[in-house]
This record gives structure tokens, C-alpha cells and sequence, in this order.
């Protein structure tokens, strides 16, 4: 989701319209990036936004420029030109006001699902997602924080969820190493009373297995870039060695991944059908999965996007 207002909205409410008994978000909600909007002494506003100068002629086009802003998952953050010199100068204190935009954006999506969810919502954080938002997550009577629990999805299912990923080249909040990662499944694996019904919710996917394919990046130069090959950029598998060989060993039922944002697919691991519904939150849209399955196992799944 990556602090995308539609996109929550429409989870929240996604429940409701597939008749659906239970939602689930395996990570990654919060967003990436703030803009800063620079408020002149005219009272104008002027900001830059993907490569484009904005400048804004009052406080309503200010609210229309935010609202674009929140669609794409973005932050913004309106101060004077003083005070955005001062936090160029000072990253302790930009990261301070990054956070407190991110923490209120998640206060602000509890109170939309207190109001507007029907249907029980399973909502874990990523590898991207700093770890105050949890708090947040914990406070709604309406939200349920996955991570340290098993979730009864239905009287045979129980689910075990991960936020955690592989160390990436953006070595985010979640970003752990492939021994962390086997050591916390082998926790989680070990409340379960039976594995082979269960749903294993791990935002990383598993290693080459069609759910995790992404152009790999060059980390020599910052921000890493893609690598390019005589046939244009080199992709390659991204995802997690030990979530590959914790469905190899314990079969579960279905395994629910994300992360990869560009590899929607369904894949099999044995008798694991893996998905990933990959992501297009910088457009406003939701792309999910719908999921069937009832006390014999799995039956069916159907990609939705809007």
C-alpha cells in the first residue's frame, strides 16, 4: 500500500464488495517519500513533484495538491523556506518529521477502519515499515497486528504472518538476514497445531519462484540503479532462500507473499500454492487477491485489481 489513501480505503471496503470473510495485508503500508512544500511570503505554496515545479496559489490549491499527493502515497509537508533549509541541514530532525507523518497517516487509516470495516481485517507490517507504527496498528478494535500471533482464519485454518525481507539495498526497518528469517519462521511454525492446513503470511517471497522477480540493482553507486544487460535490465529472483525452504519442508496450505511490486503471479511449491497480487499503489489502485478454500483445502483464486 506505501501510504496510499485509495488503496487502504479500498481494502477496508474491498471486505464488504467481494463478500469476502476475512482481509489481509501482509506489509508494507506505509509510504516512501515527503514532499516539501516551501510556503512563500505572497501566499503562494511552491513544491517539486516528480520532476515538475508546482506552485500553488492558495490554500485550496494547496488541499487538491495534498490530495494527489496522498494518492501516490506520499507525505507532505508544508513549512517556510527557512525552516526547510534547516532540516536539509539537519537529517536527525527530517527523519524526525518523515516519521511523524508516516505514524499520523496510520492513525488517521485506524480511524477510517473503525468506522468502515465490516469484515475482520489482518493487517501486518514490512520490511519497509518502521517499527512504531505496530502501537498504532495494536490501538484499533477494528485492525489485528499478525505478527506475534496465530490467526484462526476459519475453525481448520490457522495463519502465522511475517513483516521481515531479506537484507535489501535499501536496508529498510524490516530487512534481516536469511538465518534471522529460518529462525523466526521455525518460532512461528512451532505454535501451529497443524501445518499442513495452515497459511503462511510472509510479506517476502520465496527465492526464483516467479513471485519474486524484480530488475536487480546495482548497489555501487546510491541510489542503487538497475544493472543493465545487451538485453536491456537483468532481472533476477529477489526473494528469500529460507521462506523457499520453510514451504519445501512443512507444505503448508497457501502461502501469501508481497514485496516484489512488479511480480504478480501464482505459483506452486509442492502442494503450497504461493500468490502474489504485486503492487500498483503509486496509481491509487488495490491489486489483490481473492482466495477460496474450505475444509478440504485450497479450491480456487482469482487476481482483482481496481
Amino acid at each position: 500500500m506505501h501510504g496510499s489513501d485509495p488503496v487502504w480505503r479500498k481494502f477496508i471496503k474491498g471486505g464488504q464488495f467481494y463478500k469476502a470473510d476475512a482481509v489481509i495485508i501482509g506489509g508494507d503500508i506505509t509510504g516512501k517519500g515527503v514532499v516539501p512544500v516551501t510556503a512563500n511570503a505572497d501566499g503562494t505554496y511552491s513544491a517539486d513533484f516528480q520532476d515538475q515545479k508546482h506552485v500553488l496559489k492558495d490554500k485550496e490549491a494547496l488541499a487538491r495538491f495534498e490530495e494527489v499527493l496522498r494518492r501516490t502515497g506520499t507525505y507532505m509537508y508544508v513549512g517556510s523556506k527557512g525552516d526547510m533549509d534547516e532540516l536539509g541541514a539537519d537529517k536527525a530532525r527530517a527523519d524526525k518529521v518523515f516519521d511523524g507523518l508516516i505514524l499520523q497517516r496510520v492513525r488517521e487509516w485506524m480511524e477510517f477502519a473503525e468506522r468502515n470495516a465490516t469484515t475482520p481485517v489482518y493487517v501486518n507490517a514490512g520490511n519497509d515499515d518502521i517499527a512504531e507504527v505496530d502501537d498504532i496498528i495494536k490501538s484499533s478494535s477494528k485492525v489485528i497486528l499478525t505478527e506475534d500471533k496465530v490467526i484462526p482464519v476459519d475453525a481448520k485454518h490457522d495463519m502465522i504472518s511475517g513483516g521481515f525481507a531479506n537484507i535489501t539495498p535499501w536496508k529498510c526497518p524490516r530487512d534481516i538476514t536469511e538465518q534471522e528469517i529460518a529462525e523466526r519462521i521455525e518460532r512461528k511454525v512451532s505454535m501451529l497445531k497443524d501445518v499442513k492446513s495452515s497459511i503462511f503470511n510472509l510479506h517476502c517471497p520465496p527465492v526464483d519462484s516467479g513471485l519474486d522477480t524484480c530488475p536487480k540493482l546495482d548497489t555501487s553507486v546510491y541510489p542503487p540503479r538497475p544493472t543493465m544487460s545487451a538485453g536491456g535490465m537483468l532481472m533476477y529472483g529477489a526473494g528469500s532462500t529460507s521462506v523457499r525452504a520453510a514451504i519445501e519442508k512443512y507444505q503448508p496450505m497457501l502461502g501469501l507473499h508481497g514485496h516484489i511490486h512488479e511480480s504478480r503471479n501464482m505459483t506452486k511449491i509442492g502442494r503450497t500454492v504461493c500468490i502474489n497480487p504485486a503492487s500498483e499503489y503509486g496509481e491509487g489502485v488495490l491489486r489483490g487477491a481473492l482466495v477460496n478454500f474450505d475444509e478440504s483445502g485450497f479450491r480456487s483464486y482469482q487476481f482483482v485489481s481496481g
